[in-house]
């Protein structure tokens, strides 16, 4: 994205470079130094006083040239708070009003929490020829957890600068300790991905990438229950996971209207048994010199994990009732503007909307026993399905970038 701030001085020599921003092209990049410095405040929220967070970033990225690297630092802090749904079973209060119309209040049982997640990441990139190997590591913590990662990529241009293979690995090391046993458990995960980017044309430009990520260790959510007819008890999930994804991406430069399509699809699956698929559509217009105008449609789908169910008949190994292992589907709008301002300053504001619906649906159960009616009828109705999947999000972002 960073490309397509800038002002367009050679039109044939800057498309491949900005729409290769949206696709994950590792190309050459210019010989002068470019550095940047950007700063980001978001803000999340679902509905239903679910989960809100407040995520304020700072990055700086440092180009020495060629000889010299690039640097880039991370820094974020996070404050999440609100309630998330406890895996519980949903349950309704049958209610009569005063001119005798009953009605069902749906409660999806939740658990109020707070929490603050403080991270850093830095990186450094260098070529050496046709490759371009890059460093990572990052660090975060939060009151329940604490991550450590790092990582090693090279992207290798070939076919005379047409091509490039881009490939890594990752590693991480974390620790689990809840809050309410304060007990540390060790989780880990080791990660390889693949990818070719190859320059169609002057226009066009393609990346198919995959990756493999296999997790061990503590993989459970502690804070989630599952339903055994009329008790609870802590959720249990596998201590291993194999995610694998294939990625699609494709950008396309309109030049008579100076915008640029960048369309991507992922295909996912793990052994858990979940699939998922993702269609993201986004859109850059240049408006004038100053202005770039995006829009954005995603498109999500996900099957659910072998072992999750909103209620179980009998304990079994492997259990879940987190929604998030649910089979649900959401779309996604969103816009952003941004708008640059004199010495190499740019300001962006954007805003998304989601909604999203699950497809493993229940009826609740009576919290209390409806009322009668003067006609001795039952009043009140259990019979509507829902799910904790249910919800809406609403993200705003506003920013601002230095280039320099």
């Amino acid at each position: 994205m960073a490309a397509t701030k800038r002002r367009r001085r050679h039109r044939s020599g800057r498309r491949i470079p900005w729409i290769a921003a949206g696709v994950g092209a590792l190309a050459a990049g210019n010989a002068h130094a470019q550095s940047t410095l950007d700063f980001r405040y978001l803000y999340y929220q679902e509905s239903g006083g679910r989960t809100k967070v407040l995520n304020p970033w700072l990055n700086l990225n440092q180009d020495f040239g060629l000889k010299g690297g690039a640097l880039s630092l991370l820094l974020g802090y996070d404050t999440i708070s609100g309630a998330s749904p406890t895996g519980g079973y949903p349950t309704a209060d049958a209610t009569t009003s005063a001119s005798g119309v009953s009605s069902s209040n749906t409660s999806i049982p939740l658990v109020n929490y707070h929490d603050t997640r403080k991270s850093v990441t830095a990186a450094y990139a260098r070529k050496f020829g046709a490759h371009l190997p890059s460093i990572d590591v990052s660090y975060s913590k939060e009151n329940d957890y604490l991550a450590r990662s790092a990582g090693l990529s090279d992207a290798w241009t070939l076919a005379h600068g047409r091509g490039t293979l881009h490939f890594g690995l990752s590693t991480s090391r974390d620790v689990v300790t809840p809050v309410t046993t304060l007990v540390g458990h060790d989780k880990k995960s080791d990660a390889i991905a693949v990818g070719w980017s190859w320059i169609l044309g002057e226009r066009d430009l393609l990346d198919v990438s995959g990756s493999l990520t296999n997790l061990s260790g503590y993989l459970t959510d502690p804070y989630k229950i599952v339903p055994i007819g009329t008790t609870t008890v802590p959720e249990q999930r596998p201590d291993s996971r194999s995610r694998r994804a294939l990625l699609v991406k494709y950008g396309h430069f309109l030049d008579q209207a100076n915008g640029a399509l960048k369309t991507t699809f992922r295909y996912y699956w793990d052994d858990w048994a979940i699939r998922a698929y993702t269609l993201d559509l986004i859109y850059d217009q240049h408006v004038g010199s100053d202005w770039i105008v995006t829009p954005e449609l995603r498109l999500y789908s996900q099957g659910a994990a072998s072992f999750f169910a909103y209620e179980f008949p009998a304990p079994q190994t492997y259990m879940s009732s987190d929604y998030r292992l649910s089979s649900f589907y959401n779309v996604l709008g969103g816009l952003s503007v941004a708008y640059r301002l004199p010495h190499d300053l740019t300001v962006t504001l954007g805003a998304t909307y989601q909604s999203q619906i699950g497809r493993d649906r229940v009826v609740p159960r009576s919290a209390a026993p409806a009322p009668q009616r003067d006609d001795g009828e039952t009043g009140g109705s259990s019979s509507g399905l829902v799910s904790s999947a249910d919800l809406t999000t609403t993200t705003w972002t506003v920013g601002l970038s230095w280039r320099y």
